[in-house]
């Protein structure tokens, strides 16, 4: 364990109270009612929101998982990450998914479900079900959490893992469950400051100190981003020995996601927070711009790595360790604040969203429409609550971070991405359908989970996927479809592409002629974003190893797809700041 300064004591306590401090008094603006509490009334500017969004995706456990991966494989550690810590959908959200859920003017993912399917039994099934699905999937990100900074905080503090995630879940807690959505962003504006400065102290650290060159013991390819077919890894690590075909299943995992809108908790809440088209464009574009200095301070940690990696006992741990080698007294607080920060954005995001399942979709959906707004904030604090206590829980009994994370990556997100994803794309897909789908793949992903853990992704994912495909396309052709004037309503006014059939030629010649313009816009915009995107996150990584032929060839395709983006995208962008 790594003895903390006297000052590094001070800098994280006066953090934490700080934290707590703006959070409480967020109390009174989030009481005002539900819409307060979970977006934040819809008034909070885009650039919070994106900043806020950015923060969530920064999580200390996730950045310990790239991190081990960046470690152990280099740059193909990147692929790895395609399952979800690339955040991909990011250009998905930044083209036209970002407009497309907030057009629905809703709260939840759940609640979107009646907005697409109607408020009969078949679009209440699907809130229903969409409401459970992600509440399991709070629980299990709640736990993902209590797994990865129980391991990181106790090699620092005097305590076991378990009694280090209870004392920071207590401090996050305080203020997530007190002040809502207002005291998630506030907070999150904070917590970006230090995140931001941390990012780029070990960024230039790593690019000043590390000649990757030079290393001796160096892994073969470590620099290379090709994946070979097989590849040796440590044990823990098996499933990903079959890197090239793992890869392939990543990409289709990132693409479905993308095209499907995103299906973790917090992600949609900032953009049914925002006001505008314009603001969702906006906010998507800043959230991924910075999330961008998260890929040079990971690299940048596995390359320091690798210089004292006689130490590291297993690749999860290569973070605290390089932080307690190379990062000095009061800097250290700093970066471990910085880390703390992301930590507790992510968790607060997941909790607020969460909640609102329980809160908005089963409570006030399905048992008390007529709950007053003082019920429902109260109703509100014991949500949060439970999500809490549940998924803590579950992390105690965790043994790793990888563990959880590819199950809620590649198992539990397959099980909702074909009902996800033809939800947008196909007329006839109906409420039924959508809750056969999401039953079957959550109810496989689960028993996989528990019964076959050590099934590598290529079964697993296929086979969920399968599950979920069979049960939604036997429900939706044995049900009716969705009425015509629910799915006329949807397409209005969400204005999607793909197979509406005779609900797009009832629209109107004129409002057609506009859809399909901006169809074609957005399409073709979308493979323009995706190479922009990753080329963003790709160029930091490659300078800061010293790795200048590929950076520089990055850095170029990133100039170019920026200028045609800025004319074909922001230049097209609605020019109203409100509806």
């Amino acid at each position: 364990m790594l003895r903390l300064s006297t000052i590094d004591v001070a800098i994280i306590v006066t953090y934490l109270v700080v934290m707590l401090t703006v959070g409480v008094l967020s109390t009174k603006r989030a009481a005002r009612g539900i819409d307060s509490y979970f977006l934040g009334g819809r008034k909070l500017p885009w650039w919070m929101l994106g900043i806020s969004g950015m923060v969530s995706n920064l999580d200390l456990t996730g950045t310990m998982v790239i991190t081990s991966f960046l470690f152990l494989a280099g740059m193909k550690g990147f692929l790895v990450e395609l399952r979800g810590g690339v955040a991909l959908s990011l250009a998905f959200l930044i083209v036209f998914m970002g407009k497309w859920l907030r057009r629905s003017k809703v709260m939840t993912n759940a609640e979107w479900m009646e907005f697409r399917f109607g408020s009969g039994r078949a679009g209440r099934a699907a809130r229903l079900t969409m409401a459970l699905a992600s509440i399991v999937l709070a629980t299990s990100m709640i736990a993902y959490f209590t797994v990865g900074v129980g391991k990181f905080l106790s090699m620092f503090l005097p305590f076991s893992p378990n009694i280090c995630a209870l004392m920071l879940i207590l401090v996050a807690s305080i203020y997530t469950i007190t002040a809502g959505l207002y005291g998630v962003t506030f907070t999150d504006l904070l917590q970006a400051g230090v995140v931001i400065f941390a990012a780029g102290y070990i960024s230039i650290l790593a690019f000043t100190m590390v000649d990757i060159g030079t290393i001796a013991n160096i892994p073969p390819g470590w620099q290379s981003i090709i994946p070979p077919w097989h590849m040796d890894m440590p044990p823990g690590y098996e499933m990903y020995e079959m890197l090239q075909l793992c890869v392939l299943f990543w990409i289709a995992k990132a693409v479905l996601e993308g095209l499907g809108g995103p299906a973790g908790v917090y992600m949609p809440q900032r953009f049914y927070a925002a006001k505008s088209d314009r603001e969702c464009g906006l906010l998507s574009l800043l959230w991924t711009v910075l999330l961008t200095l998260r890929w040079p301070m990971m690299i940048g940690i596995a390359a320091l790595g690798l210089t004292i990696s006689g130490s590291i006992t297993e690749p999860e741990m290569a973070l605290p360790a390089v932080i307690e080698h190379y990062v000095p007294a009061g800097i250290r607080a700093l970066v471990i604040v910085a880390l703390i920060a992301g930590a507790m954005s992510t968790f607060d995001s997941t909790v607020n969203s969460g909640a609102s399942y329980m809160v908005k979709d089963l409570f006030q959906g399905f048992i008390k429409p007529t709950a007053s707004s003082r019920e429902l904030i109260r109703l509100s604090y014991l949500a949060s609550a439970l999500i809490v206590i549940v998924g803590m829980t579950i992390g105690f009994t965790l043994p790793s971070i990888n563990a959880i994370w590819s199950w809620i990556t590649m198992g539990l997100f397959a099980g909702l991405a074909i009902p996800m994803f033809l939800r947008w794309y196909w007329w006839r897909f109906n409420g039924w359908g959508f809750t056969a789908g999401i039953a079957a793949g959550v109810l496989v992903s689960i028993f996989q989970r528990l019964f076959l853990p050590s099934w590598p992704i290529y079964y697993s994912f296929g086979i969920i996927v399968l599950a979920s495909l069979t049960a939604l396309l036997i429900a939706t052709f044995l049900t009716s479809p969705t009425e015509k004037s629910t799915l006329t309503n949807f397409y209005r006014h969400t204005r999607p592409f793909g197979a509406w059939g005779m609900i797009r030629n009832g629209v109107g010649p004129g409002l057609l002629k506009g859809i399909k313009s901006e169809n074609r816009r957005d399409f073709s915009n979308l493979f323009l974003a995706i190479p922009w995107q990753i080329c963003l996150f790709l160029t930091p990584m490659y300078l800061v190893v010293h790795d200048f032929l590929p950076g520089i060839i990055c850095l170029i395709l990133l100039a170019l797809l920026s200028v045609v983006l800025y004319f074909r995208w922001y230049r097209v962008l609605p020019r109203s700041s409100e509806d």
